[in-house]
């Protein structure tokens, strides 16, 4: 049911205007798969970091939209994946890459030529049931497997269970966050263990215990985000829960609503990156899980394109002793790369530089590269 939600101007004078809506939210759902559509490169792809193009192919599926027919200069991400396929050599790169394969209506073991799945498979540890050396990429690992209907590894939920910390979450470096968090619970749940497994309870419960006042999540319970928020929500939604009841609204606002507020004019998202943030935004609000962007059905067709008119000077130009803008700093990838991933010392490492400088929230977004 849809709720109105009122603002106290005493208790709630610093929380922008919310709206309410129900899942799927269509309208933002609708202007973030447009923006992604934006920035579509000339390779067919959507970033110039694997990962986050795999990201927007399975946001684009996720709101509904066939991803094999956004062209930029003759190229569709389906040329782009083909492309970049024989480079995969991480189990989790190939795990996610599977599942942009899937999202695309191709063979993840035959794309281009490159079995996806072996090369995930061949990543694995029978001895300790490891894909990666962190929660994340292991995650991320057997949600790719497990959502295109391949095996796990028979000790990979065990292996994911132990490195669960203090508290019943998930993080790096001993601490749990809410992105590392969610992401577990939904992998555990992909491996076919119930809900009430203790270990997914104590991720459940740690997650509830640390939603923040404004609705959402972060890394700092008074700091959230939209790409830990839209994670969580994904969580709840493959836990059964309904991220917009009564139970996870705080000060009036829920996690739907908290996302709906941050969404920018041009359809992205507030965040480090606003599109990398729309990307982990975009499914959420569309009510799909991690496990089921990929196999979203195909309801709708993006608009016919419209030619832009060339602008006419009407100043002088810039003087060219102007000082440029500085671009802003990119966090460092974590495991989604072509290439294989970095090993523990190495993505711990590049994780705490990211918070150094640029904080929680582009942590955050860092893991969602692995």
């Amino acid at each position: 049911m849809k709720r109105l939600v009122l603002l106290a101007a005493a208790s709630l004078a610093l929380i922008p205007a919310f709206v309410s809506a129900a899942l799927p939210a269509t309208d933002a759902v609708l202007k973030g798969a447009a923006f992604i559509k934006t920035v579509q490169r000339p390779d067919g792809g959507y970033a110039e970091l694997p990962g986050q193009s795999i990201d927007a192919i399975l946001a684009v599926r996720a709101a509904g939209y066939d991803p094999r027919l956004d062209v930029k200069d003759g190229k569709t991400p389906v040329d782009w994946l083909i492309a970049n396929a024989p480079s995969v050599t991480a189990a989790p790169s190939a795990a996610k890459a599977a599942l942009g394969a899937k999202a695309l209506s191709l063979d993840p073991k035959n794309v281009g030529g490159t079995n996806l799945i072996a090369v995930a498979q061949a990543g694995y540890n029978a001895e300790t049931g490891a894909y990666a050396s962190n929660a994340f990429s292991q995650s991320i690992a057997i949600l790719g497997l497990a959502c295109t209907g391949n095996q796990v590894g028979a000790k990979a939920a065990d292996n994911l269970k132990a490195a669960a910390v203090s508290g019943g979450g998930w993080g790096f470096g001993g601490s749990a966050d809410p992105d590392t968090t969610a992401i577990a619970i939904q992998a555990l749940l992909a491996a076919g263990l119930p809900k009430t497994d203790p270990a997914i309870a104590a991720g459940f419960a740690w997650l509830k215990a640390n939603q923040g006042s404004d609705g959402g999540w972060g890394f700092d319970p008074s700091a959230s985000n939209t790409s830990s928020t839209a994670f969580a929500v994904q969580a709840l939604l493959a836990l059964g829960e309904n991220p917009e009841s009564a139970a996870y609204t705080k000060n009036g606002v829920n996690p739907v609503q908290y996302l709906l507020s941050q969404q920018l004019p041009d359809g992205s998202f507030t965040g480090y990156d606003p599109a990398f943030a729309a990307n982990q935004v975009v499914p959420a609000l569309a009510g799909r899980t991690f496990c089921n962007m990929a196999e979203t059905p195909i309801t709708r067709t993006r608009p016919a394109a419209q030619p832009t008119p060339t602008p006419q000077p009407t100043t002088p130009p810039a003087s060219p002793t102007a000082a440029a803008a500085t671009p802003t700093p990119r966090p460092p990838a974590t495991g989604d790369t072509a290439a294989a991933a970095p090993a523990g010392g190495e993505l711990l490492l590049a994780l705490a530089g990211a918070v150094l400088l640029l904080g929680g929230a582009a942590a955050a977004a860092a893991r969602r590269r692995s």
